[in-house]
């Protein structure tokens, strides 16, 4: 069979060396895989017919050497050799064109003695060449590196100041080739379209968590590893907006010779997004409002596989893998982490679910939009390592592990002796205040340590599964906090009592397998606002605020459920049905004051349906003594919680 001949439009130009002595960059021009066609050549020695349609590697000995050929490329310039420095690996890379019939790169990269072969694997952008020799990269393909919240190098990134001379074979003319990270980025251009900016550059984004200001005018967000074109350095940038009331600027400065530091001034700036593109080389900044409703793509990506797994170094790791490249932005709020994949429409409900028993990271997917899919992490109880996005961008990587926990001392429980009447009883005591009680009673109390004695203990039952749907969200809302103490009555407030059954809440929800968000899970200041872009971006199915009353005429008692919106009376209605229930007004001795429509900030500019409920008024005496009680607490969180179950389940 006569041998095609197929024109290389994919060109080699040059190598980038990696000074931390992990890969080799092949830089490219064009589409590496648009350009892939099966071509018939005929094999050496043979009339047979060898097919060309990817890269090929393979390995040498005596000298060890690894050889990968590049089909339908043309090298840019003369052969060429790099002398590497400084590296345990690697001792020269050498780039050639093997063939122009059909067009062939080779690069053989000669070694030192004794090299695992194993560890070298090569892979494609589809515009580089990658070559990892490094198997203390945590990743088990070549993966860059696009979120660190810390700013951490992640495993295996220490520096080894590796660096080359290239000799070119025509003149024999040698030249010192600057060390340059694979994850370094170059920015180099900005533009504006009609809502938002887009930052440019070679190499691939990596950027540190933002932060914000306390009112949230400004925010500072990190580029690792970047280094900045001279005329973009302390420039100012108007971020365009199609949207009334937006005005938000961007200001570049070049930190130091690894970071650059992005400034956005404006208002609600929590509200920008930082989205980056699926080669990893763009990022563009824009309100979240317009990311969520422009179609990134008519075709969006799907989820073929996931993958959850422990490393021997503690590391837990979440993998999804893609059909097609995606486009994705990160960020957290209240202790959960956010992966929005932009242009994501479907991500296997069956796969996903699977996944979710091999890993105790509470995970949960849900599509904001037709073509979009977000990701959410409960972070709180991990230290979220970094975020890999894989070169073709097909597959996204979340490393986290566990913030190290330390453990009171905590004493035995004890026996304690009660020496009463004549008659020895053996009581638990498990609190103070209970010993206190104890003591009060003027009885003489001996404390004799408890023996840990194993106990033959039954199975126990198995739950019944909940018949709310696992997919169901709530978020709970536990008004005032921090410096805002709410009503005072007496010596307690208002955020300590809301609070604490917002908390009962949550754990009896998520017993019933409910997905359950707090704005806040410690005494801390929150504004209103804040409280309603957390639960808008988490798009739950409902949005519950707990409150205490209070009034100047301490006569006043009783229970109040509110709502403003048109697609909350419903909410309201159920949940108050069982919170001011015959049963427990007759119990709590307190009266039924109804639903009413009110216009509070939180439940008047919340997305989904949402309550504001009042638990009593911390102004009557009588009231605040019962709500001060833990069994009066554990009653309302009851209450309240058998009133969201019933409208989920009635809204299945």
């Amino acid at each position: 069979m006569a041998q095609s001949t197929l024109c290389a439009d994919f060109s080699v130009q040059d190598i980038l060396v990696d000074s931390s002595d992990r890969i080799i960059l092949i830089k490219g021009k064009g589409n590496y895989k648009n350009n892939l066609q099966t071509i018939e050549v005929p094999a050496i020695g043979s009339n047979s017919i060898r097919l060309i349609n990817n890269i090929t590697s393979f390995t040498i000995t005596a000298p060890t050497r690894y050889v990968i050929d590049i089909p339908n490329a043309t090298l840019i310039g003369s052969n060429r050799t790099y002398k590497i420095q400084n590296s345990t690996t690697l001792q020269s890379v050498q780039l050639a064109q093997f063939s122009t019939n059909p067009h062939i790169v080779r690069a053989v990269f000669t070694l030192n003695k004794n090299t695992d072969l194993t560890k070298f694997s090569t892979y494609t952008n589809g515009s580089d060449i990658i070559v990892k020799y490094c198997p203390k990269i945590i990743d088990n393909s070549i993966q860059y590196k696009f979120y660190t919240p810390t700013g951490d190098n992640g495993v295996g990134s220490g520096l080894q100041n590796t660096s080359a001379i290239v000799t070119y074979n025509n003149t024999n003319e040698s030249k010192a080739i600057v060390p340059r990270l694979q994850t370094r980025y170059y920015l180099s251009q900005v533009s504006q379209n009609t809502d938002g900016l887009i930052l440019r550059g070679i190499g691939n984004i990596a950027y540190q968590k933002a932060n914000y200001s306390p009112d949230n005018t400004q925010a500072e967000l990190l580029l690792d590893n970047t280094s900045l074109i001279s005329k973009l350095d302390n420039k100012t940038f108007k971020i365009p907006s199609s949207q009334e009331n937006l005005n938000a600027t961007l200001t570049i400065n070049k930190l130091n010779s690894k970071k650059v530091k992005l400034t956005l001034n404006g208002e609600n700036l929590r509200d920008y997004r930082f989205v980056v593109s699926p080669d990893g080389q763009s990022l563009f900044i824009s309100h979240r409002n317009f990311i969520i409703n422009t179609i990134f793509s008519s075709n969006p990506a799907t989820i073929t596989s996931y993958k959850a797994q422990k490393t021997s170094t503690d590391y837990k790791l979440i993998e999804m893998f893609f059909d097609k490249s995606v486009t994705y932005n990160i960020f957290e709020m209240n202790d959960n982490l956010y992966l929005d994949v932009n242009n994501l429409g479907d991500y296997n409900i069956p796969l996903f679910e699977q996944m979710l028993t091999t890993t105790d990271i509470k995970v949960q997917a849900l599509k904001i939009s037709t073509d979009k899919t977000r990701f959410i992490i409960p972070a709180k109880d991990l230290n979220f390592a970094y975020a890999n996005v894989e070169s073709n961008a097909k597959s996204i990587k979340l490393v986290f592990k566990d913030k190290p926990i330390i453990t009171p001392v905590q004493k035995n429980p004890e026996i304690i002796i009660i020496a009463n009447n004549n008659e020895d009883k053996k009581i638990e005591i498990k609190t103070i205040e209970k010993l206190e009680d104890k003591k009060n009673d003027n009885i003489n109390v001996i404390y004799v340590p408890k023996e840990n004695t194993p106990k033959d203990e039954k199975p126990k039952k198995s739950k019944e599964k909940s018949t709310i749907s696992s997919m169901k969200k709530v978020v709970l809302d536990a008004g005032h906090g921090g410096a805002d103490s709410g009503a005072i009555g007496g010596t307690i407030y208002e955020k300590d009592l809301n609070l604490e059954v917002a908390k009962m809440i949550q754990t009896k929800l998520m017993k019933k397998g409910v997905y359950v968000y707090m704005t806040h899970t410690k005494d801390e200041t929150m504004s209103l606002e804040d409280r309603v872009n957390y639960s808008n971006e988490i798009n739950p199915d409902i949005f519950i605020s707990i409150h205490t009353n209070s009034t100047v005429k301490e006569d006043i008692y009783g229970l109040e459920t509110h709502y403003f919106k048109d697609n909350s009376y419903k909410l309201a209605e159920i949940i108050h049905n069982e919170f001011a229930s015959p049963k427990n007004l007759k119990k709590w001795e307190t009266m039924d004051r109804g639903v009413i429509k009110s216009r509070f900030y939180v439940i008047n500019h919340t997305e989904a349906p949402a309550v504001l409920i009042e638990m009593g008024f911390i102004s009557n005496l009588e009231e605040r003594a019962k709500l001060i009680k833990k069994s009066h607490k554990e009653d309302i969180a009851d209450s309240i919680t058998n009133g969201i179950l019933e409208y989920l389940k009635q809204n299945e």
